[in-house]
């Protein structure tokens, strides 16, 4: 029977059908309206919440860049990360890679830089410590038997703390002179072709190369100047200077080979740099 009680549904009139149906169609499309309502509403209510979550965010990052800058401005404390890169020399120096024989020895070394250094900022005053590590463009032959294809590298670090005054600045620029004082060791290494080329997959303990290491005291002086060109960045470049105090005596490893340095030897860095400031 229809709704009504007149009629079965089969044999309702063509009017009530029509009825019937445009009301299910009706129905059909308010749910649709109501699902997309609800869909936008959802949209609507999840980029509220990520940018709720990412305010505070923004908050402290420019709050952060406030703060760097009135600190530099102002001369409050603040620490930064410097990283640097260029070319050492040692021109003056005596290099023996080859043989034990003096008379075999090369004059002057230049090599890649690379160094890091946290510093503790307080008005024209900045201290601090850090890394220097540098490598030979190149490899050396070595000597020994034809073929065993001996070469030998060479490379060096440094440990240091460094003291600066900030003696001028020109609007967002600052020029620096410092000192600086640590230890350095000089690395050198010898392999053969089998070790720099290993013809088996089978895994060996302790190192493909013979090592030997010449350890000193460094000192010696700095210069440079900085660009703030951010609210916590700044670029620049420095000029330093150093004198190294290595051992009379050079080391000979197991292998018959001499040490590269011994002695005083004057080293000289160029650079760029590129710091990061942070307000304390």
């Amino acid at each position: 029977m229809s709704p009504g009680g007149r009629y079965p549904t089969s044999q309702a009139p063509s009017d009530a059908r029509a009825g019937q149906v445009g009301r299910a169609a009706t129905a059909g499309r308010d749910s649709a309206r109501a699902t997309s309502v609800r869909s936008r509403g959802a949209a609507c209510a999840a980029a509220l919440v990520a940018l709720l979550l990412s305010a505070p965010g923004r908050a402290d990052e420019s709050r952060a860049a406030r703060r760097a800058v009135a600190a530099r401005e102002r001369g409050f404390p603040y620490t930064m990360v410097e990283v640097s890169s260029g070319v050492m020399t040692l021109p003056g120096a005596d290099v023996c890679p080859v043989s034990v024989s003096p008379g075999a020895c090369e004059q002057g070394e230049t090599s890649v830089s690379l160094g890091i250094h946290n510093l503790y900022r307080w008005r024209d005053i900045g201290f601090g410590a850090g890394i220097f590590w540098a490598a030979t463009l190149t490899s050396d032959a070595a000597r020994g038997a034809r073929g065993l294809e001996r070469d030998h590298a060479r490379s060096y670090f440094m440990l240091d703390g460094l003291f600066r005054y900030y003696a001028l600045r020109i609007h967002s620029s600052e020029w620096w002179a410092g000192v600086t004082i640590g230890g350095v060791v000089v690395n050198d290494s010898w392999s053969v072709e089998a070790d720099r080329n290993p013809y088996s997959d089978t895994a060996y303990v302790g190192p493909r190369a013979a090592t030997i290491g010449t350890e000193g005291v460094a000192a010696g002086l700095a210069f440079g100047g900085d660009w703030a060109f951010a609210d916590n960045w700044s670029v620049g470049s420095h000029i330093r200077y150093s004198s190294w105090f290595l051992p009379e005596k050079r080391k000979v490893s197991p292998t018959g080979d001499l040490a590269s340095l011994s002695q005083r030897v004057d080293m000289f860095n160029i650079g760029v740099l590129i710091a990061y400031r942070l307000a304390l």
